[in-house]
């Protein structure tokens, strides 16, 4: 009786020790790997918008003036789109985006109460395309590089001034025609997404650089939108 208990014990021991080897082993097999999944994402830009701005030297070379002392412009843009799987590595993200550029300007008298600020603000609704990649556990490096074309929407240049005295005055200017109706752009993202069972959340830092002129080729400058700043990514697997 005594040796049949000891053999008990022994198989029992046995079996005990091997599904904790089993269920070790089965911890440590969560592997790298990249990100596969189909999915609609809806992502929100707030970047710093700022300008390339120099004279149009074949029109008229008008000085830059004023707006040499311009300062940049925190907005946001949206986009909606698809990401669809290329290789077992390497993705194709597109969608609509609404886009948004600008800058602003301040100034203040030493001398008395006045002042002047206005902030200039272009909307675009935009066809991103970009190559990505995703690579890691449950938390992913997450890379992508791409274009955005774009057709120009609506302007909204904003005014406000204080006189001398005091008064305050503000108006808003909503038509201009000297804009060109296309742009395209060129964008980098670079951060960490967390994958739960059927979406992930990204976080970012994003880099958009305008690749043509704001304006039409005949006018004063040559405007060429640079904006940065951290993007926020939700995405349902399909």
């Amino acid at each position: 009786m005594i040796k049949f208990s000891m053999v008990i014990l022994m198989i029992g021991t046995f079996f005990i020790g091997h599904s904790q080897l089993i269920t070790t082993t089965s911890k440590k097999v969560s592997k790298l790997s990249f990100d596969s999944t189909t999915n609609i994402f809806f992502n929100v830009d707030v970047v710093s918008c700022f300008r390339e701005l120099a004279p149009n030297a074949s029109h008229l070379n008008t000085p830059l003036g004023k707006r040499a002392d311009e300062t940049p412009l925190t907005l946001p843009s949206y986009t909606l789109g698809i990401s669809i799987p290329l290789t077992k590595w390497l993705k194709i993200n597109t969608g609509l985006s609404m886009l948004q550029n600008g800058e602003a300007y301040n100034w203040y008298s030493s001398v008395d109460d006045s002042s002047y600020s206005y902030t200039s603000v272009f909307r675009y609704v935009s066809m991103p395309i970009a190559l990505s990649a995703a690579y890691g556990k449950k938390l992913k490096l997450h890379v992508g590089l791409g274009i955005i074309p774009g057709i120009f929407t609506s302007y909204k240049k904003s005014e406000a001034w204080t006189d001398e005295d005091g008064t305050n005055s503000s108006e808003e200017t909503t038509i201009q025609d000297d804009l060109n109706s296309f742009s395209i752009a060129a964008q980098a993202t670079m951060g960490f997404e967390y994958f739960f069972k059927s979406f992930s959340i990204r976080v970012s830092y994003i880099y958009r650089r305008q690749l043509n002129n704001t304006y039409n080729e005949f006018e004063d400058y040559i405007h060429r939108s640079i904006a940065s700043g951290g993007q926020i990514a939700f995405t349902y697997f399909l």
